[in-house]
């Protein structure tokens, strides 16, 4: 299997706390940092690369690592700005243009924003057809929320929640535009690639009983728009699940009838009990033996179904690999030991 091997170190994340935490770690010149771009830390992990190397060229005040020449754009009202203009599908778009250039061959890609892997399935399924694509999606998170509906959600927190952690002061969690980012992305996706075809594995957001039992127009909208996906087709595997019977999945995992196979993992699927380097570390992920062994159902898989893309994402360079009491973060070689299992151990 041919291979060719995309660095996608895109960051836009509009949060204050991680803002101010660029700021502060731009000024003390990245003291301690391993790796400002995750694919290096990859890199590192898999020794040699075997295939090309390409990386997607960014404005540097994106870049997870930006210089300090740069230091005056960052600011949320910026970060929000380049958001709702779309700013991430014209990424996810040279993305796509950078895998159409590399085919036949198969593309890997190691990066942050997880809405560039919309631009590797949007030039796959041009040439391939998606409905002949199979993707499974490792990830703590739901990834079709519109901001609309994620803003509705944080409305009613604040209105209910004496603990929230929003301020209702913040004019950025109002009348937000219904933009393709990382929350988004693969509801974006499905006038690509049929809802049948696609399987979000890993989920801990999946709206709980209590939810589904409020009245509120908000959470009603999150929660309906949810479960109609998943009546519709979409293979939702949530993380109790596999926690509970990990072996059901595994068999759902190692055989298709599908022709293709893309997979993409956002590395909060074991964020918290395997892992810190994840840019969101909200939830606690599956235990990274349990990745490894669906890793290795879906290679089983792959005896009748080509695998024609693979990547990793939402990797946080300010915790992947950092020492804390002593003890240090595995995610890049976590991440690392999935992609050898996946790309090159025999099943």
């Amino acid at each position: 299997m041919d291979l060719f091997f995309i660095s996608g170190p895109l960051d836009p994340d509009e949060r204050e706390s991680s803002v101010l935490r660029k700021i502060e770690m731009l000024e003390k010149g990245y003291e301690g940092i391993l790796f400002k771009d995750p694919y290096d830390g990859m890199a590192r992990e898999l020794g040699n690369i075997p295939g090309p190397e390409s990386r997607l060229d960014v404005e540097p005040w994106l870049l997870p690592a930006p210089p300090k020449s740069m230091s005056f754009m960052l600011t949320v009202e910026n970060f929000v700005a380049f958001i709702d203009s779309n700013g991430c599908l014209e990424y996810a778009k040279k993305v796509g243009g950078l895998v159409e250039g590399g085919l036949p061959s198969v593309p890997v890609m190691v990066g942050v924003d997880h809405s560039l892997t919309g631009g590797a399935l949007e030039a796959l399924s041009r040439e391939l057809g998606g409905e002949s694509i199979r993707l499974i999606v490792f990830d703590s998170h739901f990834d079709f929320i519109l901001p609309s509906i994620r803003c509705g959600l944080i409305q009613y927190d604040l209105e209910t929640n004496p603990e929230t952690k929003f301020s209702p002061t913040d004019p950025f969690i109002f009348n937000r535009p219904d933009s393709y980012n990382a929350d988004s992305f693969l509801y974006y996706v499905l006038d690509k690639i049929p809802k049948e075809n696609i399987f979000v594995v890993g989920v801990s957001d999946y709206p709980p009983q209590v939810a589904q039992e409020i009245e509120d127009d908000r959470v009603r909208r999150y929660v309906e728009f949810y479960k109609d996906l998943e009546e519709s087709g979409v293979h939702v595997i949530t993380k109790e699940r596999i926690q509970r019977d990990i072996g059901s999945v595994r068999e759902a995992l190692s055989s298709t009838a599908f022709p293709y196979t893309y997979v993409s993992v956002d590395v909060d699927v074991c964020s918290n009990t395997s892992i810190k380097g994840a840019r969101f570390l909200d939830y606690y992920g599956v235990d990274h033996s349990d990745l490894y062994g669906l890793v290795a159902s879906i290679k089983k898989s792959l005896k009748t179904s080509k695998l024609v893309g693979l990547d990793f994402m939402e990797f946080d360079i300010y915790n992947a690999g950092s020492e804390r009491s002593g003890k240090a973060d595995r995610t890049y070689q976590i991440a690392a030991e999935a992609m050898k299992r996946l790309l090159w151990q025999q099943p």
